[in-house]
């Protein structure tokens, strides 16, 4: 029915797909794997029209079409749920469900019709919401539902399912798996992305797996075992770890840092526990939403947990807001650098300040040759490349941002550094350089906790790595047990136990 041949796709130096490929008939779930970066994402965007292939052929029925834009993907009967939800927070359910596909009436919405569709698909999805209560109100899984009950609403040809059970419950997923088995019945086909591979067992029909932007392997999931989707998703057979316990002997020579025990925060967080020590890079590995950027803020003094206690140099944090932990000799570091970390049309001299600033008392008077020294002593440190110190920060270029909100943190010499996937959108000279900076700053005794997208990123730079799956710790790797494998393994939460489970 569907069938998408050399699909290239390229965002400047970086190659998203490479000669990728899929193939889906009538009336089958085919299941879309593939490890973080693999192209799966840029696969379902090219189908729902929001990225334009460099190159490549779609196929419907044998007859080829151009998709353009998200207009030309919904005349092809196409409609996708996005993990990322396509939902407007601001608008009722009723409106987000409807939008641009509303019953007329002489040339008006048909209001009695509209609300019986809509509350017809609530109870077919068994979502417990009023047709005009706004979406931002409602639950993380319950959006997720009425994202896929927006897609369904269509009554597409083709369904896009991406990590949509990324948030929802067990019992919100097997309405979902039931309501799928009915549109596959009916001939729906529908292309799967999902990490959790017991639901590739459990609903799909055949597999399609990529890695590194091309297309690997393609077949029925009957044919294939656990062993062998992780062996075509990572190019080697998967080594199962359960351990999540540090030898207290490796680190008995080592000031503990950070000690997070038990930490719960809905809904992502249910139980984290974890130890940094003096002059040591830890690694937060796991697939998107698994709770990582939350226990790093959580540290910092900006998300409050529901459960669990965090200790830093020896005492339990009351951090009450991000500037205490900063007093404290916290820095942080996020990847969304024109959301969280940079002021863009502020001079860059007071970007690469504002930490200090912030570390000091409030009304303190500044000086502009103290504020001009601070921040030229950085740049020169840190090779940023810059024109003059009072040129707006969005002048650099997206390496030399980073690196300027690196430097800002790192001038400041703080005790910990937390970073929240630090390298993301950076082109490779950057993040190297910026890895560089990382490991000087923890052989000088600074501790870094790092979350990071890219797992050879993680395996590069981090002396201990944790890996977080459902909100909880599925392994800890260091030594001869942090390998690709085991780390790949660990982020789909296999391990020894599951590979049991699901080979019954």
């Amino acid at each position: 029915m569907l069938e998408m041949r050399g699909i290239h796709k390229r965002f400047g130096a970086v190659v998203a797909l490479n000669d990728a490929s899929l193939s889906v008939n009538e009336g089958e779930i085919l299941a879309l794997a593939g490890s973080n970066g693999s192209g799966k994402s840029t696969m379902i965007k090219v189908l729902a029209g929001l990225v334009a292939p460099n190159s490549g052929k779609i196929f419907f029925d044998g007859k080829e079409v151009a998709i353009h834009s998200g207009t030309d993907s919904v005349k092809e009967g196409i409609a996708t749920a996005f993990q990322d939800l396509s939902l407007i927070p601001t608008m009722s359910v009723q409106d987000n469900i409807l939008l641009g596909c509303e019953p007329k009436k002489n040339g008006f919405v048909d209001e009695k019709k509209a609300r019986k569709i809509v509350l017809e698909l609530l109870e077919k999805f068994h979502i417990d919401c009023d047709p005009d209560d706004y979406v931002q109100t409602l639950m993380p899984s319950t959006q997720s539902m009425l994202e896929v009950a927006k897609a369904v609403y269509r009554k597409p040809k083709i369904l896009l399912l991406d990590e949509v059970t990324a948030s929802l419950h067990y019992d919100e997923i097997e309405t979902l798996f039931g309501i799928m088995r009915e549109l596959k019945a009916e001939g729906v086909s529908m292309i799967y992305v999902t990490h959790r591979m017991n639901e590739i067992f459990q609903i799909c029909d055949t597999i399609t797996i990529m890695r590194s932007s091309n297309t690997v392997i393609s077949g029925k999931v009957s044919d294939f075992s656990l062993d062998d989707i992780v062996y075509y998703m990572t190019g080697a057979r998967p080594e199962h770890s359960d351990t999540v316990a540090e030898k207290a002997e490796d680190f008995a020579d080592r000031e503990l840092v950070v000690d997070v025990k038990d930490l719960a925060i809905a809904p992502k967080v249910k139980d984290i526990s974890m130890k940094a020590y003096k002059g040591e890079i830890v690694g937060i590995g796991g697939l998107e939403g698994q709770g990582q950027s939350e226990v790093i803020r959580a540290i910092l003094g900006a998300v409050k947990p529901e459960g669990g206690s965090i200790d830093y140099l020896g005492k339990k944090t009351k951090f009450k807001a991000p500037a205490d932990g900063v007093k404290a000799g916290i820095g942080f570091i996020s990847g969304e650098r024109n959301v969280e970390a940079m002021f863009p049309i502020r001079p860059i001299s007071e970007n690469i300040f504002a930490g200090n600033s912030a570390k000091n008392r409030m009304f303190k008077f500044l000086t502009k040759k103290e504020v001009r020294k601070f921040s030229q002593d950085a740049v020169d440190k840190y090779n940023i490349k810059i024109g003059k110190l009072k040129d707006p920060a969005s002048s650099l270029s997206g390496g030399n941002q980073q690196k300027l909100v690196v430097a800002r943190w790192i001038a400041m010499k703080p005790n910990l550094l937390l970073l929240d996937d630090p390298t993301k959108g950076v082109d490779i000279h950057s993040r190297q350089e910026i890895h560089d900076i990382i490991r000087e700053c923890a052989a000088n005794g600074m501790t870094v906790i790092i979350s990071a997208s890219d797992t050879e990123e993680l395996m590069n730079i981090s002396e201990r790595i944790y890996v977080f799956y459902e909100g909880k710790v599925a392994a800890m790797l260091a030594g001869p047990e942090k390998t690709q494998e085991r780390l790949v393994s660990a982020m789909m939460g296999i391990n020894e136990n599951k590979k049991e489970e699901l080979a019954e």
